[in-house]
């Protein structure tokens, strides 16, 4: 299978009609799985455009991390930048037409029971995991793990939807007999802290789109400081991954209201594990 270059994110975005001929064209090229999704872009694009990573999954049977997998394929560095092509398709349309695609699928919707919003749920977490699984590197892991081991004093910042993982985090850095804290954003102290940190101290940031700035004043403060930091973000464009000594890149793809932390609760999960159980 031929491996695709990611697009670069300053080129304009690719239309539907430039997507759909690079779909067909690579199809033979795609293992039997990618080829199923490739017939459901091809010949149902509002299908594609409308619907949850869960719910695409499903319809092909294939796991969600399959979409990610074939987003990638065709160069896009996840799923919901490749299906924001089709729905723009959508948005470019007639008036008319898009009024009766949407009202189409709303008319033809039952309401949702429950189980389906838990079923969903959870193949968003799945695949928020699986991501985890296949984009990172061990060996980073093991680095990230002598860093902890190695520093004075962890510093971790992270909040809302970072705020839990965070959390979770500074409680198994803590279980080891690490010394650790999080970073007092609501005292008002956060920015202090980083400025007294010493050069064995150790900052851990977490923070995803869109991203906290008290956070991106401390990671810069921080790296000003030329304090080691390790992120733990979304892609290499994000401003943690361009302050930091190393970082870790949790694909999150879903197009649901409340994007799942599982992927980014394994990883640090891994760390905590691995400080008790790596020899020193």
């Amino acid at each position: 299978m031929k491996t695709a270059v990611l697009r670069d994110p300053q080129l304009s975005p690719e239309t539907y009609d430039s997507l759909r001929a690079r779909i067909r064209d690579g199809f033979d090229d795609l293992s039997p799985h990618l080829q199923r999704l490739a017939r459901s872009a091809l010949d149902e694009p509002n299908y594609f455009a409308l619907n949850t990573v869960a719910e695409l999954a499903r319809h092909v049977s294939v796991q969600p991390s399959t979409l990610i997998r074939f987003a990638k394929e065709f160069g896009y560095d996840g799923f919901s930048k490749m299906q924001r092509v089709f729905r723009l398709r959508l948005i470019e349309g007639t008036p008319d037409k898009r009024a009766e695609i949407y009202d189409d699928k709303l008319a033809g919707a039952p309401i949702q029971k429950m189980s389906h919003i838990f079923e969903t749920c959870i193949d968003e977490l799945i695949a928020s995991l699986e991501s985890v699984r296949e984009n990172t590197n061990t060996d980073d892991l093991a680095k990230a793990v002598a860093m902890i081991k190695a520093a004075n004093h962890v510093h971790i910042a992270g909040l809302r939807r970072a705020r839990p993982i965070a959390t979770y985090l500074a409680y198994g850095i803590s279980r080891s007999e690490q010394h650790c804290s999080l970073l007092d954003f609501a005292g008002g102290m956060a920015e202090q802290q980083v400025v007294n940190m010493g050069q064995d101290d150790l900052l851990i940031c977490i923070s995803f789109p869109p991203y906290t700035p008290a956070v991106l004043n401390v990671i810069r403060d921080a790296h000003l400081r030329r304090r080691p930091i390790i992120a733990i973000t979304d892609s290499l464009e994000s401003p943690l991954a361009k302050n930091s000594t190393l970082a870790f890149l949790v694909d999150n793809e879903t197009t649901s209201q409340f994007k799942p932390i599982s992927g980014a609760i394994g990883l640090v999960q891994a760390l905590c594990v691995g400080l008790v159980e790596q020899p020193t």
